[in-house]
């Protein structure tokens, strides 16, 4: 069922707790997703209802790290495909903010737990709940897969920063989850999700032993959402049956090799060979950090005649700024525009230890236009 809705998804693209005021879709159809907004003890959170009737599930998403400087804010995504599919199947996804940024762990899983007794408490108790982080939001899930089992089902980890500590922190890794507990990890954090499943500790019953997808891309939580799919989907066989319900490494491998190659569809941009430039839409505004996600695709790049590593303009609003076609953050010095590839095959377009979106007024749904830089042009800044 979970396959059939991802596809269809890719193809149309606590108790006590002090509880602030909320915020709710209330024009939208019975046929759409409604999204709650609110606070519990300083940290803002988001609720995603599903479209249909809720089958009594949650998803419950922890993020990484931001710095201390960044805003508080419960950055919840429910057009994405495989948050689409989950909605669609009739869970419930959320996420919130933690009450503070930084290097947070113990204030963070108290969070995460607020907002679950938040949800039993508003919509009846949850017959499921699954827990997925990224990066330092990976951690923090595998510290909670680590307590005795009781609010949580199951817990998906992705690229999680296993040599993060907290200043003066009183919570540590003991290797020892006590629920299904699944690691993805890609080519940069593989070697310490595979020393956490293969360590040599004992891991008797109630303990359960931890598995581990491999993603062969680089680039930390560099993972698409096809994958993240199929990582939901697993564990959830995971929970219904036993762990023989997980897939199986191929050709004598030791851990399941789960890397989809990236389809995103359908090009919608607008490809002019002769000027060499595309005419895109912003899809997503990261309301964190500011980088933005283009509709445009590694593909009409190539068709435009904008290699890598080489420079275009960036147009929007009346404004231009020199952009380098790149690989990752890293091939720029701060402040310098990059743009390149994310995992799904899209754009990420963004300014490096900057505010692209601000400082371009872009939002969801602004006109963007991508022009090679001919040889000699410096466009403004």
């Amino acid at each position: 069922m979970f396959k059939r809705l991802i596809r269809r998804a890719f193809a149309g693209i606590a108790a006590g707790a002090c509880l602030a005021a909320v915020s709710v879709r209330a024009d939208a159809p019975a046929s759409t997703v409604s999204v709650q907004y609110g606070e519990i003890q300083g940290a803002k959170f988001a609720v995603a209802l599903p479209p249909g009737q809720w089958n009594h599930r949650i998803l419950l998403l922890a993020h990484g790290y931001r710095a201390d400087k960044t805003p508080l804010v419960a950055d919840l995504h429910p057009e994405r495909a495989s948050i689409k599919a989950a909605l669609d199947d009739g869970w419930i996804v959320a996420t919130t903010s933690f009450r503070r940024n930084g290097i947070v762990l113990a204030d963070s899983i108290a969070d995460l737990d607020g907002l679950r007794n938040y949800i039993a408490n508003e919509f009846g108790q949850p017959e499921r709940v699954i827990l997925e982080g990224e990066s330092m939001g990976g951690l923090i899930v595998t510290l909670m897969a680590e307590r005795d089992k009781g609010l949580y089902d199951g817990a998906i980890a992705f690229d999680p920063t296993f040599y993060v500590k907290e200043q003066n922190g009183q919570v540590g890794i003991s290797l020892l989850p006590r629920i299904p507990l699944l690691l993805v990890a890609t080519n940069k954090e593989f070697l310490q999700s595979m020393r956490y499943v293969t360590s040599l500790v004992a891991r008797p019953a109630p303990t359960v032993q931890p598995a581990l997808f491999v993603i062969k891309r680089e680039g930390h939580t560099n993972i698409n959402q096809a994958e993240h799919a199929e990582a939901f989907e697993a564990l959830n066989a995971w929970i219904d049956r036993d762990s023989d319900a997980l897939p199986k490494p191929k050709d004598q491998a030791q851990f399941f090799d789960a890397t989809i190659a990236p389809d995103p569809g359908p090009s919608t941009a607008e490809i002019d060979t002769q000027a060499h430039s595309i005419g895109t839409k912003v899809a997503e505004v990261d309301a964190v950090y500011g980088g933005v996600l283009l509709e445009a695709q590694a593909a009409d790049f190539q068709a435009a005649g904008i290699p890598l590593m080489t420079y275009f303009t960036l147009e929007a609003n009346g404004k231009s700024f020199r952009t380098l076609y790149a690989r990752t953050y890293a091939d720029v010095k701060e402040g310098d525009w990059v743009a390149f590839a994310d995992a799904d095959g899209r754009t990420v377009a963004a300014r490096f230890m900057g505010d692209a979106a601000k400082t371009a007024d872009l939002t969801v749904g602004t006109e963007v236009k991508l022009t090679a830089v001919a040889s000699g042009v410096t466009p403004s800044r």
